[in-house]
């Protein structure tokens, strides 16, 4: 079997911290199914399942370079949108920290690429059809393949920096380790609640336009039909 990639824009859910201080962390899609990507492929939901089933944990490789590893997925499952993963890179890595991390930061790495075998495939009208794939590692690219997934939202390490300082700053007011995660617990729900209003707020204006747009439409075909019935009458 031949070795093949795939890459897509990936959809970050979050980059910060992990829980026990020693990485950096972030989850989002390596794969979306039911799409055809530049390369005329597309995967189909349940193609991860048999890999899945034996080996739940990657490489996460730094642009397919495999004498670059830069972490490991800890979590590794399909869902109805694609294949989703969160995954760890060691803060203590030179190339992570003084690389990998402040390109996804300003956004020009915003791409997941995943190595496979493929194991089962089919073809409909010169497109493929990817049923079983063998899943290998996943990296962190450049360029995407798939223009269907996007980038909707990150939460930058300035902002786990801050939570940082907050938590610092409770402990060395006499709160103990517990209540000030506590309080950073309701701080980070704040703020998830804060980012779901925003994007219902936007959600809100993208229909309003739509709708705007749709009647700008059918208020020109009604100016076209009664311009023409004048013409038919005269």
């Amino acid at each position: 079997m031949k070795k093949e990639t795939k890459t897509i824009a990936f959809e970050i859910k979050a980059i910060g911290d992990s829980d026990d201080e020693k990485f950096f962390t972030f989850e989002g899609y390596a794969s979306t199914f039911g799409n055809k990507d530049l390369g005329d492929d597309i995967i189909l939901s349940g193609a991860f399942k048999t890999s899945l089933q034996s080996n739940k944990e990657v490489p996460i490789l730094w642009q397919h370079n495999m004498s670059s590893p830069i972490g490991k997925s800890v979590e590794l499952f399909e869902d109805e949108k694609g294949l989703y993963i969160k995954a760890i890179l060691p803060k203590d890595d030179d190339l992570v920290k003084g690389r990998v991390i402040p390109q996804m930061r300003i956004g020009s790495i915003k791409e997941m690429s995943i190595g496979y075998f493929v194991k089962d495939s089919d073809y409909k009208d010169e497109v493929r059809l990817l049923k079983e794939v063998e899943l290998f590692e996943v990296s962190l690219v450049t360029k995407a393949m798939n223009p269907r997934a996007t980038v909707t939202s990150m939460k930058s390490l300035e902002e786990s920096t801050e939570i940082k300082d907050v938590e610092s700053i409770l402990k060395d007011n006499g709160f103990s380790n517990k209540e000030a995660k506590t309080i950073i617990s309701k701080i980070k729900e704040i703020t998830l609640q804060r980012d779901a209003e925003e994007k219902k707020i936007q959600r809100d204006a993208d229909v309003q336009e739509l709708k705007t747009q749709n009647d700008i439409k059918e208020a020109v075909e009604a100016l076209k039909q009664f311009t023409n019935s004048i013409k038919l009458n005269k």
